[in-house]
This record gives structure tokens, C-alpha cells and sequence, in this order.
């Protein structure tokens, strides 16, 4: 039973967060038999797609929280997907020689670094000179809201930037800065874009917004927001219920923008 809800757990998050729409812009590079990296996979949702789009290759999975990938590990074995590996480590000291990858995946990675020159500088270093590498990377700057009311919604994403700045969680404008990142690493070729992830039926709205109602009474987020002064508990209990009324809204409509970039060496 514990291995069913396991099984159905990693299924529906690759579902949520799959390769073919958050790895979309690398997937036309990426050829069978490649060597490919995903640096900073979290739960290896979009690795165990890369692993299907390589057949024959390898793909390996690396993040710096040693159990983020256990589900997707046990996913991989189950499925007979023979061809993926994981590895603990830090983006910005990789265990890999020079060279050693064809591609190279990095999302929603570098937001979280305080020194994301490091960590592309070693992005490089691991790709082979015919390789390419891809990264994407949120910028709240290009939030689209949309409603009856959205001046609680708005807030609530006030709030949690200022939140990650204050505690050195993320970067919310990283987005922007890709190309420059990657050019000052002395890629040969950057080329950078920008796509929506959106949220706009019955069914993705309402989730969507759940998933804020109970972001805003999380006791650990409550807790750090009003440390730093930021919003009181009353606050976000009361934009807990705004996101309920946000999602019954027929109106209602969300949509971030993922910066990416492509860059060969």
C-alpha cells in the first residue's frame, strides 16, 4: 500500500512537473546515446523525462539535499529505467571532469545561489565544447493576476519575495539576469527567451489556489514572515481566504514567466 501511494505520488508531480514543459526548450538538442547532466534536480521529476528522451545514454541527476530524489530513484528501478543516476552534490563544485556531458539542465537553480557565477563558470567547465546547456530561472517582474480581486494575490507575492530576499532563499528576479551570466562565463553563444507556465481552467485555478491558502498557514512561513516584520498572522490568515475566493473566481487567471537561456561553449 505504502509503495502504491509512493508510485502515485512521483507520477502525478511528473505529471505537474514534467520534462516535456519545463525542459521543453532543451528537448529539440538533446539526441539518443547523450551524456546529459540535470544540475540542481530537486525531485527529479524533469530527470526521469530526460532519461526517456536519451535512450542508450546516461543522465544523471545532481542536487545538495541527498534525499529530494529518493521517490524518483525508486520510480527509475521500478520502471527499468537503467539509464539514470544520482549523485549529492553542490552545483558550484561538480564531481566531474572537464567535458564530461553533452547537455546540461539546470533549473531553478541559480535563483537560490548567492554566487551564481560559480556554479555557471562550472557549467561550462563540464560540457564538452560540441555540447549545450539550458537554464531557466522565475522572475516575479512578469506576474500576470487576473480576477474580480487581485489585490490580496498580489500582496501575497509581495510578501514572499521579500520573504526569500530577507532569508537568502532565492533571487525572485534571476530571470532577467541568464543571458548576462552565462555570457560573462565566456559561452561562445547565448541565446535567451522567455516563456508563461499558466494556470487558466476550473481545475488548475482551483489547485493553484489551495496550494496558496496553504502556503499562507504554514506555520514555518508564518513564523519567518513575521520575524522579519514582513506580515502578521492575522494577514495571512486573511489572505488565505482571499486565495479561496481567488480560485471560485470564473475570471480568475494566472501566469509566471520562466527566463531561459540556451548557451553553447
Amino acid at each position: 500500500m505504502e509503495r502504491a501511494q509512493r508510485r502515485s505520488g512521483i507520477e502525478s508531480a511528473i505529471k505537474a512537473r514534467g520534462a516535456d514543459v519545463y525542459a521543453s526548450f532543451l528537448l529539440p538538442h538533446l539526441r539518443p546515446g547523450m551524456a546529459m547532466l540535470d544540475c540542481g534536480c530537486g525531485e527529479a521529476t524533469i530527470t526521469l523525462g530526460l532519461a526517456e528522451v536519451v535512450p542508450n545514454g546516461r543522465v544523471v541527476g545532481v542536487d545538495i539535499e541527498k534525499d529530494s530524489f529518493a521517490a524518483a530513484r525508486c520510480h527509475a528501478a521500478s520502471t527499468g529505467r537503467n539509464n539514470l543516476a544520482f549523485t549529492v552534490a553542490d552545483g558550484r563544485q561538480l564531481p566531474f571532469y572537464d567535458a564530461a556531458f553533452d547537455a546540461v539542465l539546470c533549473h531553478s537553480m541559480l535563483e537560490t545561489l548567492g554566487d551564481p557565477t560559480n556554479a555557471v563558470a562550472e557549467l561550462r567547465r563540464i560540457t564538452k565544447r560540441s555540447g549545450v546547456v539550458g537554464a531557466a530561472s522565475v522572475d516575479y517582474g512578469g506576474l500576470i493576476i487576473a480576477g474580480e480581486r487581485t489585490a490580496g494575490p498580489r500582496r501575497f507575492y509581495d510578501i514572499r519575495q521579500q520573504l526569500w530576499r530577507a532569508e537568502g532563499i532565492a533571487d525572485p528576479n534571476m530571470g532577467r539576469c541568464l543571458r548576462g551570466l552565462f555570457q560573462q562565463a565566456g559561452f561562445g553563444r547565448v541565446e535567451a527567451f522567455a516563456d508563461y507556465i499558466s494556470y487558466g481552467t476550473p481545475e488548475l485555478i482551483m489547485a493553484f489556489a489551495r496550494d496558496r491558502a496553504k502556503e499562507c498557514r504554514d506555520r514555518e512561513f508564518r513564523a519567518s514572515v513575521a520575524r522579519h516584520g514582513i506580515a502578521s498572522v492575522e494577514e495571512l490568515t486573511r489572505l488565505a481566504a482571499i486565495w479561496a475566493e481567488w480560485g471560485e473566481d470564473p475570471a480568475a487567471f494566472f501566469a509566471f514567466p520562466w527566463c531561459r537561456v540556451l548557451a553553447w561553449p
